[in-house]
């Protein structure tokens, strides 16, 4: 019994690192927009069988990253204004619900060390690191409201919606305009020490107009 338990948690866990080996591809666009994807050619390059490649794929195929093509195979999905679009009224909803869910429940101190550390960012210094301080920037501010909105599904989903976002931001298109991106976000994190629902509402929609604006100038060059 013992054995059999210790195969199950060895696949569960295999599987785990090859969902997060394939979605970093994807991410940082080695495996690039619209390309198939050849499991037999991943599972010699990886050294593992197809079918935790099948599981992690069909994951990933389940949070928009992969489509599958009936009688054709899965594919690395494609980047569209259409995508933008959509992921943002979805994450406008869902983060809206995400403010009035956490606000109360926040730590003062959380947020001010958020702000302390957003107001110490530099602008500047090269492409990667313009990428690495954005992500952390969004980790800070958009993960700390969805982890004391306490709702694991509302978690997940904007999680997933949010590194979506992010595989546009890594393309070589994209300027990201990190003084607005701090700006946005500082008046979020002071609405949110207030405690003024409304007001922090309104400046989340706001900041995610101006992003999704933003993205799309950037993906129409």
């Amino acid at each position: 019994m013992t054995e059999k338990k210790d195969k199950k948690l060895n696949r569960y866990v295999l599987t785990e690192e090859l969902y997060d080996i394939l979605k970093q591809q994807i991410l940082s666009h080695r495996m690039a927009a619209g390309d198939k994807i050849n499991i037999d050619s991943l599972s010699r390059e990886l050294g593992v069988s197809n079918i935790p490649i099948r599981e992690s794929l069909s994951r990933l195929a389940s949070e928009g990253f992969v489509t599958l093509i009936p009688f054709k195979g899965m594919y690395v999905a494609e980047m569209s204004l259409k995508d933008i679009d959509e992921i943002f009224e979805i994450r406008s909803q869902l983060e809206d619900l995400s403010i009035r869910k956490s606000i109360a429940h926040i730590p003062p101190h959380r947020l001010e060390a958020v702000l302390e550390d957003l107001l110490s960012h530099e602008p500047g210094r090269g492409e990667v690191d313009r990428e690495t301080t954005i992500f952390k920037m969004n980790g800070d501010l958009h993960g700390t409201i969805l982890h004391y909105a306490k709702n694991e599904n509302l978690k997940d989903m904007v999680t997933s919606l949010i590194q979506r976002i992010h595989r546009y931001l890594n393309d070589t298109r994209c300027n990201i305009d990190m003084e607005a991106e701090k700006i946005e976000h500082e008046i979020i994190v002071r609405a949110l020490l207030t405690r003024d629902t409304e007001q922090a509402a309104e400046a989340m929609r706001n900041h995610l107009r101006n992003a999704h604006e933003r993205l799309r100038i950037n993906f129409e060059k």
